[in-house]
């Protein structure tokens, strides 16, 4: 083919080429990092990382993060690597969106995030994240939002979308499927401590401050639980009001029940016939 015998499409190739590689060298890693966490902290946030460096097409890639807050001693995330992209169109555009990537918990995930600028990242004005094979029991931020440790391994998916009304009310969904965990019990309930499960299955979605459970199924050697219902959001995650109905079946002692739960995510009021 002609165009591949075409000199001057070599050499504007070549330089390009040499183009990136001096830039990917000379990248001021140091600079950006600063900033970067700067810009987080403006947000009522801490964000550490170890290393920023570049990464191909257009973005950068940091190693061992962790994200708290600056006003308690919360810890939100904490990952071994995260790839940041940028799409050159968010140039001429007025809404920022940014792809990430990365590996936390032992497992993987990603995601998109649609942003009002570079400047404010925070709160995103939408956002779109996949995760799988996640340990739950490293995860230090859900034992602070249930008050109690859970263990097992999570994959799913979740949206998000803040409204434009001046509440900026909060919109989005979960589906989450866990495997091989347990969950500890506030008292013990016929005789278990806490509820051990091979498999579980969450389908929910936030509407107007209320978590809307669709869906929440438990199954283990010990237990089967079904259970639908409303979570009206508090302040602190720990206080949410509960307001759950469905049915468990007790395994060893072949018993089946209808089962009522009310109260607050750290002190739940169980109820069955």
């Amino acid at each position: 083919m002609k165009i591949l015998k075409n000199k001057a499409l070599w050499f504007t190739l070549y330089g390009i080429f040499i183009t990136l590689v001096f830039l990917y060298l000379l990248f001021p890693s140091d600079i950006a990092q600063k900033r970067l966490e700067d810009a987080v902290n403006s947000s009522d946030f801490i964000l550490k990382t170890d290393t920023l460096k570049p990464s191909l097409p257009f973005g950068f890639k940091m190693k061992n993060i962790t994200l708290g807050s600056s006003s308690t001693a919360n810890i939100f995330f904490q990952g071994d690597l995260l790839d940041v992209q940028f799409n050159p169109v968010n140039f001429f555009q007025k809404k920022k969106n940014i792809g990430l990537s990365g590996s936390a918990y032992g497992g993987n995930f990603s995601g998109r995030f649609k942003l009002d600028s570079f400047s404010r990242i925070y709160p995103p004005q939408e956002a779109k994240l996949k995760f799988e094979n996640i340990d739950l029991g490293k995860d230090a931020f859900i034992k602070t939002l249930l008050g109690k440790e859970i263990t097992g391994k999570a994959k799913g998916n979740g949206t998000y979308v803040l409204g434009n009304s001046a509440g900026g009310n909060i919109s989005g969904t979960i589906a989450l499927f866990l495997t091989g965990g347990a969950y500890p019990l506030v008292e013990p309930f016929l005789g278990l401590n806490r509820i051990d499960f091979d498999r579980g299955e969450i389908q929910a979605r936030l509407e107007n401050g209320i978590i809307k459970l669709e869906k929440l199924q438990i199954s283990g050697q010990q237990i089967e639980c079904f259970l639908k219902g409303e979570i009206t959001l508090a302040d602190d995650f720990k206080n949410s009001q509960l307001n759950l109905k469905g049915e468990m079946i007790i395994s060893g002692r072949k018993v089946k029940m209808n089962i009522t739960i009310e109260g607050t995510l750290a002190n739940p009021s169980l109820r069955y016939i």
